[in-house]
């Protein structure tokens, strides 16, 4: 075989991945998986507000505040695609094709780093590649209306230009090239400070501080762009809303804060040094965990069990192993403090999604488990060749204990390609239930209507209602499991629709679905409690979607509640319902 074959060979190999990974996407119907995570909703709702040149904003919202929950590029990105088709929802097909190709984007990206790792490779990288392809999660952010693709993809390009730039000599517009992809990802995701930050002390460390000055220009724009979004976070974007007001339910103000300030809501969610220390303790868990929990979750149900989950910790030592070890035998690469200080940011984060958040370096968890695979296969091969008894057969329960997880990580990879049997026509009908509640409502409620709904950017697409969660639960309760926050957080589920005088509650048999697991229970049984004697104004054939009107709450003088149900808290701000409202027009 000549050499130009040796070399193109590979990237025919990685071409058939990116087919393979399309294809399997796309059998998938990505389309359907649609407000899944809330946040896509919110994510293509103020991209039609960009779209019909209303500015980025919250359109969901009551009030419309300016939109601080994220940062504005992949919205504004997803806004050409409104103009290019404003057709809801046929406009989901492209933009889930963009994210897809950012997905692409990023598995060629980390192709082209791996294969420049000291002794790994061309075919190695290619099957590394395969295997962060066919991971569950990315291909769930691959088919959503997510920026986690964007981000990784300008996150671990500017690392890999950043490579070669990072040196006494390299290139000072290649350094502000780097610069820009590392500021892009600052206007994508937050967290993309830590790329700008670790690409810049790799500079420092190779002693480039031309080239590292270089980044720092290139990115200035888009860092103080985010800085001063986030001095609008921080200060609370609402204050000019009628609702804005201290006195109000403490409900409120916590689902406001989740809405327009992310420091405002960590600030909710971690209210004592001890939550803190929680919060530290549960992410630092979570965060050894996750290479466990891409290739050994579900079977041996990770973070569940203490013999499950005492796995999870020695596969990322071992992959940190390797990581170190590569290191130390090439070179520190600018990937490796982009991961130092990107880790650092997770660890004080309070969402604990660390299999999302992670997914930009399974290319180096990858590389990690390999270079320390190969190392320990030397130390068990030697073992078994020459030596002792005892040795052979630790060496060989230590092989077969390894086989046995290699098979289960492929086993996990396949059963996420068989879901069960009921699982999709379940979710058919549930979509088809919302299909039609969305409908009613259409017909037959006002556009100044105000919903309560968990899948608020969903239901406002669909039916141009203003439509809020009934409340941003703390994630208090998840770090610490204390049901007293819970039960506090339930006790305040009535204040939002109080303040914003929603006139309507949607429920679903998936509410509360990407919430915290053992309170999802107690959340829904809470609504049950709510919705108890009030009018039903609509219910799907089967029961899992209904609407009620909870106007009688808000107003019971003038719209009779069932006896015995109280009434919500009064608004203090100037907004009123109106009068004399019918449950159906």
């Amino acid at each position: 075989m000549t050499r130009v074959a040796k070399s193109v060979l590979p990237w025919f190999g990685l071409a058939a991945t990116l087919v393979l990974f399309l294809v399997c996407l796309a059998r998938m119907h990505p389309t359907n998986w649609f407000g899944i995570y809330r946040d896509d909703g919110i994510y293509f709702s103020s991209a039609k507000a960009l779209a019909e040149g209303r500015g980025y904003i919250l359109p969901s919202f009551p009030g419309n505040p300016p939109q601080t929950k994220y940062p504005v590029l992949y919205p504004w990105l997803l806004s050409w695609i409104w103009k290019w088709d404003p057709s809801f929802p046929a406009n989901l097909g492209p933009s889930v094709c963009l994210t897809a190709l950012f997905s692409c984007g990023f598995l060629v990206v980390a192709f082209e780093m791996l294969r420049k790792f000291k002794g790994v490779g061309d075919w190695p990288a290619v099957a590394m590649v395969a295997v962060c392809a066919s991971l569950p999660v990315f291909l769930m952010v691959s088919g959503s209306v997510m920026s986690d693709s964007l981000l990784m993809l300008l996150a671990l390009g500017a690392a890999l230009l950043a490579d070669k730039a990072m040196r006494a000599s390299g290139r000072l517009p290649l350094a502000a090239l780097v610069g820009v992809l590392a500021g892009l990802a600052v206007i994508t995701r937050s967290v993309g400070v830590a790329v700008v930050g670790g690409i810049v002390m790799a500079g420092l460390f190779r002693r480039a501080l031309r080239q590292a000055a270089g980044v720092c220009l290139g990115a200035a724009p888009f860092v103080l762009a985010a800085l001063w979004a986030g001095r609008m976070s921080l200060a609370g974007s609402a204050e000019g809303l009628p609702y804005h007001a201290a006195n109000l339910p403490l409900g409120w103000q916590q689902t406001l804060a989740y809405y327009t300030s992310y420091p405002k809501v960590w600030k909710f969610c971690i209210p004592n040094g001890y939550v803190f220390l929680s919060m530290l303790r549960g992410n630092l868990g979570a965060f050894l965990e996750t290479p466990a929990w891409y290739w050994l979750h579900p079977a041996l149900k990770i973070g569940t069990g203490f013999a499950a989950t005492a796995l999870g910790a020695p596969l990322m030592l071992i992959a940190l192993a390797g990581i170190l070890r590569q290191a130390r035998g090439e070179e520190w690469k600018p990937l490796h403090f982009v991961f130092a200080l990107y880790s650092g940011v997770l660890l004080l984060w309070n969402y604990p999604v660390m299999d999302r958040f992670l997914l930009l370096f399974v290319p180096l968890f990858c590389l990690g488990l390999w270079v320390e695979g190969k190392h320990l296969a030397g130390l068990l091969g030697g073992a078994l060749r020459a030596g002792g008894t005892g040795e052979r057969i630790l060496a060989g329960v230590i092989s077969a204990g390894l086989a046995a997880l290699a098979g289960i990580a492929v086993w996990n990879t396949l059963q996420f390609y068989r879901p069960h049997p009921s699982a999709e026509p379940q979710a058919a009908r549930l979509r088809q239930d919302k299909a039609q509640a969305y409908d009613w409502i259409r017909k037959n409620t006002l556009r100044e209507d105000r919903l309560v709904a968990c899948e608020d950017g969903r239901v406002y697409l669909y039916t141009g209602r203003q439509t809020v969660i009934p409340i941003a639960f703390s994630t208090e309760f998840s770090y610490t499991h204390d049901w007293r926050a819970l039960e506090r957080d339930m006790a305040r589920m009535a204040d939002t629709a109080a303040v914003v005088q929603a006139h309507y509650w949607l429920t679903s048999f998936d509410d509360f679905i990407i919430d915290e697991e053992d309170a999802v229970p107690s959340m829904r049984a809470r609504v049950a409690q709510l919705m108890s004697g009030l009018p039903e104004v609509y219910r799907s054939p089967d029961g899992w979607v209904r609407l009620y009107d909870i106007s009688c709450l808000l107003q019971p003088q003038r719209a009779p509640c069932a006896p015995g149900l109280p009434a919500l808290p009064a608004a203090t701000s100037g907004t009123e319902p109106d009068a004399g409202r019918g449950l159906a027009r």
